[in-house]
């Protein structure tokens, strides 16, 4: 079958992106995005609402020139997946299977979107998310059967390199803006005493008290980003939302440097960090539960080590292109199937948490 992209960071079908690795008789064709999806955004306003529409009409346009039966289509974040959804309906198209792809919302919001949501969004045969928690709110939210949602780890393109912990001035680094905890964060560091960066937006240090050791940098690019992850003694994120996911991105590319994650658990973290294998999880707003987990990392080369290689681990076994291209392939058959009139097996075996399976 081919299978049509309307995914924003996906420009060409030769792209290194997870459909690179599928196989079988799968074909992929990008459909043009012309333009910057952002993922930092609360909400979408009129102009980014009229960008995923024009990409979901070309995406339908490209379905429309294959014979019936022929063609899929498939898209990433929820933008997308309403666009494509609003003009399958509107086509009356229930015969071409459609995968939500990167179904991650930020909130659920109520009222007229979420009926909206619903009359719209009942078209996605598939949607795949990235935390197991995510399948019974959507569910509940959309009034949909759990079945239609299927849980596959988040990827990133894997560049492991070589690290070097700044051992001249070590320091702790938290990275990232949506959901942050750092007042928790902050208020840790201040106990311990040790130097800490956070690399966020002005917005999410905004009210929190930031002591002495505490230093603030943003506008830093993916390289330098990752440089100072690299040279980090102790990697933490701090969530504030712990329903909704945050901070997988984060979590993945500290883990694909080796280097273990401090995390709140949440939802965007309980699928990724295990107790005691490549990372450790803290209850949300607890300062001293975090200290000490801070404190437990920062004192013991060793466990950074151990923990680092149960990192890569993860990284290597499910968290990468290659390794969730057989979750694709199983989640684009089971909506060829559901579109196509059969039982639609909306579930490929769900990736076990352990980073050794």
């Amino acid at each position: 079958m081919q299978w049509i992209l309307a995914i924003p960071f996906v420009r060409d079908e030769g792209g290194d992106w997870i459909t690179r690795h599928v196989g079988g008789s799968a074909r992929f064709t990008a459909a043009p995005a012309h333009y910057d999806h952002d993922r930092s955004r609360a909400v979408s306003g009129l102009s980014e609402w009229s960008d995923y529409l024009r990409h979901a009409w070309q995406a339908w346009r490209l379905v429309r020139q294959a014979a019936p039966g022929e063609a899929g289509l498939m898209t990433g974040f929820p933008q997308l997946a309403a666009a494509a959804a609003l003009v399958k309906l509107v086509l009356g198209r229930r015969d071409v299977p459609l995968v939500a792809w990167c179904f991650n919302l930020g909130r659920t919001p109520g009222g007229w979107k979420a009926r909206l949501a619903r009359a719209v969004l009942g078209q996605v045969d598939v949607f795949v998310v990235h935390s197991r928690r995510e399948i019974a709110l959507y569910a509940a939210w959309l009034d949909l059967p759990p079945e239609r949602f299927v849980f596959v780890p988040l990827s990133i393109q894997d560049e492991p390199r070589e690290t070097r912990e700044d051992e001249a001035e070590p320091f702790v680094l938290a990275m990232g803006s949506a959901n942050r905890d750092y007042r928790t964060l902050a208020a840790a560091t201040e106990r311990l005493g040790v130097r800490t960066v956070i690399v966020a937006g002005a917005h999410a240090v905004e009210g929190a008290h930031l002591p002495s050791n505490v230093t603030v940098l943003n506008g830093l690019d993916i390289a330098a980003c990752h440089d100072l992850c690299g040279r980090a003694r102790v990697n933490v994120v701090p969530l504030s939302n712990i329903a909704f996911t945050s901070g997988q991105v984060t979590v993945l590319e500290a883990m694909m440097l080796g280097k273990p994650v401090v995390a709140t658990r949440a939802a965007g973290t309980e699928d990724y960090v295990v107790e005691g294998e490549n990372g450790l999880l803290v209850p949300p707003a607890d300062p001293d539960a975090l200290a000490a987990a801070l404190a437990a990392l920062w004192d013991d080369p060793e466990a950074r080590t151990r923990l680092g290689r149960g990192a890569r681990r993860t990284i290597e076994e499910r968290a990468t292109f290659r390794a969730v291209a057989p979750a694709m392939a199983a989640v684009l058959e089971a909506a060829r199937a559901r579109a196509a009139g059969g039982p639609g097996l909306a579930a490929p075996p769900a990736p076990s948490r352990s980073p050794s399976v």
